[in-house]
Formats: C-alpha cells, sequence, structure tokens
C-alpha cells in the first residue's frame, strides 16, 4: 500500500495541532450558552487521492456532495457521495472511474455550543461505512484485472470546520479509506487509499437568533391624592415623590479582567456599594438601564458580544442581591463610544506595548447604570 508523503502528513498534523491550541482556549475564556446550529446542510467538495500502490494506477483527483445535520453539539451525521478518477500506470490495468457512498458520524472534539463559539475553528473525528463501484478498464495483469467490482468500504480521518459567515463553513479532512474490491479485480486483499478533501458547506434555512434581553417594566403611575370629606378636617397628604434618574459610571478598572465578561471580587464590591448607597439614602428604584462597553481592541462584533455580556454579568449580580429581574435591561454598545482612542494613547507614549496600550485604554472597559426611581423626603 503507497504511504502518504511525510511531508504531507507532518504539515497535516501542524494544521490540527495549530487548530486545536486556539479551540481550546476559547472554550476556557467564554462562559457556555445553550446555543448552537442545528439546521441541514449541503457540502460540495473537491478531494485528491493517494492511490494503494496494488491498484497499478497514479494519483487522481474526486469530489461529491455531503447532506448531513447536527445532532447535538458534539454530533454530526453525513451522507456522502463521491466520484474519482486515477489516472493509468505503466503495465497497469489502466484509468479507474469509482463512485462510492457511505454513512459518516462526525465527533466535534471541543463542541459547538456556546454563542461566543459562533466563528471559533471547530476540529472533529470522522468514521463511515459504505459501498464502492470501482471501475478497472485496461489490460489484466497479475494481480489486477479490468473490470466493475462493488463491494464495502469504511474510512476514518480529522477534519476541521470553519464557520466564516451565517451562509458558509470551510471544511478540511484528510481520511484513510478501506477497499475490499481487491479480491474482485485481483489476486486477494483489500486497497488503502489516502483522500485528502476541501469544501464549502452552506446551511439551509434561517440562522438561529440570540434572545433578546429583558426589557424594564413601566413604573407605576403616581397615585392620585383624594381630598378629605368635609367636615372632617384632615392634614393635606404628602407630596408626591417625584421620579429621580441617577447614572453611575463603574469603571471596568480592576472589574472584568481583560477579555473577559467575568465579575471579580473587587466588581461586585462596587456594585454592592451602589446598592448600599441607594438605599441608605431612601432610593426606591423602578427601572435600571445597563449598559456595557469595550475598548477598540478586537473585532466590531466580539466587542459587541463581549459589552453585551459584561452589562448581563452586572444585571444578574443586581438580580441575586434581591432586586427584580422586571425593571433590569442589560444592552452593550461595543466600541461605539469611547472615552479614549488608540491615537490618543500613541500621542501619549502609552501604546508602545500591548500591555501599555491595554492599560491605556482602560477607561473604554466600563459598565453604566441609568437609574430611575423616588427618592423619599429627609
Amino acid at each position: 500500500m503507497r504511504a502518504m508523503p511525510k511531508a504531507i502528513s507532518v504539515a497535516v498534523l501542524s494544521v490540527f495541532a495549530a487548530i486545536a491550541a486556539p479551540a481550546a482556549h476559547a472554550q476556557l475564556t467564554y462562559e457556555p450558552s445553550k446555543y448552537w446550529d442545528g439546521r441541514w446542510y449541503l457540502t460540495p467538495f473537491a478531494s485528491y487521492i493517494w492511490a494503494d500502490g496494488d491498484r497499478q494506477s497514479d494519483n487522481g483527483w474526486g469530489g461529491g456532495l455531503a447532506v448531513g445535520k447536527p445532532m447535538s453539539p458534539n454530533w454530526n451525521l453525513e451522507l456522502r457521495t463521491m466520484y474519482e478518477q486515477l489516472g493509468s500506470q505503466s503495465g497497469g490495468p489502466g484509468e479507474y472511474k469509482n463512485w462510492s457512498a457511505s454513512l459518516d458520524a462526525q465527533y466535534f472534539f471541543l463542541g459547538r455550543e456556546g454563542y461566543s463559539k459562533w466563528r471559533s475553528i471547530q476540529p472533529y473525528a470522522v468514521a463511515g461505512v459504505g459501498a464502492i463501484r470501482d471501475d478497472a478498464n485496461g489490460s489484466s495483469t497479475a494481480t489486477t484485472k479490468a473490470g466493475t467490482a462493488t463491494s464495502f468500504m469504511w474510512n476514518a480521518g480529522l477534519g476541521f470546520v470553519w464557520p466564516f459567515s451565517d451562509w458558509g463553513r470551510l471544511v478540511v479532512d484528510g481520511r484513510y479509506r478501506w477497499d475490499d474490491n481487491h479480491s474482485n479485480l485481483g489476486s486477494g486483499g483489500n486497497f488503502g487509499d489516502w483522500i485528502v478533501s476541501a469544501g464549502l458547506q452552506i446551511p439551509l434555512g434561517t440562522p438561529p437568533r440570540v434572545a433578546e434581553p429583558m426589557r424594564a417594566a413601566p413604573p407605576a403611575p403616581a397615585p392620585v391624592a383624594q381630598p378629605a370629606p368635609a367636615p372632617v378636617v384632615v392634614p393635606p397628604p404628602p407630596p408626591t415623590p417625584k421620579p429621580v434618574t441617577r447614572t453611575f459610571d463603574i469603571s471596568a478598572d480592576g472589574m472584568f479582567e481583560f477579555d473577559s465578561a467575568k465579575l471579580t471580587n473587587v466588581g461586585r464590591a462596587r456594585v454592592d456599594e451602589i446598592v448600599r448607597v441607594a438605599r441608605e439614602a431612601g432610593f426606591t428604584a423602578t427601572s435600571i438601564a445597563i449598559t456595557g462597553h469595550t475598548d477598540p481592541l478586537g473585532s466590531e462584533a466580539y466587542n459587541q458580544t463581549l459589552s453585551e455580556k459584561r452589562a448581563n454579568a452586572v444585571r444578574d449580580y443586581l438580580v441575586s442581591q434581591g432586586l427584580s429581574p422586571s425593571i433590569i435591561a442589560a444592552s452593550g454598545r461595543g466600541e461605539t463610544q469611547l472615552r479614549i482612542t488608540e491615537a490618543d494613547c500613541k500621542a501619549k507614549g502609552q501604546a508602545k506595548t500591548r500591555s501599555a496600550l491595554i492599560a491605556c485604554l482602560a477607561p473604554d472597559r466600563r459598565v453604566e447604570a441609568v437609574i430611575t426611581g423616588t427618592q423619599a423626603p429627609r
């Protein structure tokens, strides 16, 4: 059996090692959520085949179509059909024109659950069983004879999926294929071929959506004072307190780790202080609007998601302290409302290193809370 060239084997292993490292880091960075894409998909692909030496043919090209469905965040099922053509070799049976079909199962090592993994590279292992029709044209030899035969096959390998947009994903994998037709076309045994494929995976239907944040309930209307009945004289009712709005700027310096939406102990202490001051002042909240912000490092889409997560982290902590979730709304502005830009940091000489730039942009990484309510008279 002809083995895959050593240089290509080393390159394939290097690609998978590079893919697995950042994907594993992403799994540790983001908090999981019940979000994944379970749509049916089509994958047209092209393949290059390193033919078994017993075929007595040259390597060749092929292609086909796969139809699949994610069954869970870790498993896919695919029906894969493929056509290939192998060139003739001196003294061999001539060219091969082969058709094959298999039912494959793909296992994604790191899972695909969580909105933060929507654009992450997703490595997987694949194995499948099916049938192959070998059509060998040309003269017979001692080990291989011309003709057509159909028999059992199986394949196994590694690959990765890169979802670069809502409508398309790059798919690359390498497989070893075991073909039982050698006993039908030759003196016995089987063929063992190596196949590398690349394709465009096209999901079908509308992509899943992220749940909208809870909206705050409107404040209750102020009670209407009723006149005292005559002739009983009663003191006038106290004046109705007017709504008061306060804005709190919660600095992210020490409140969140860089590139994280998890509240630190310092962050929880700052939120506790805001709640304590409001309660001691007799302030009763009727609505709270929380807005998250980020610095400009990273893509706009990533920063928008990170700002929403930071706002939701503060919202969840307020609910854990006894505030009603119905009066709290959380949203994110990403990097759209910067207090200091990268150009400002460079002008100050505070952008010579990445760590210095991150420290300089700290005022951008913040959460604002606008609280509307009533203030008890003193």
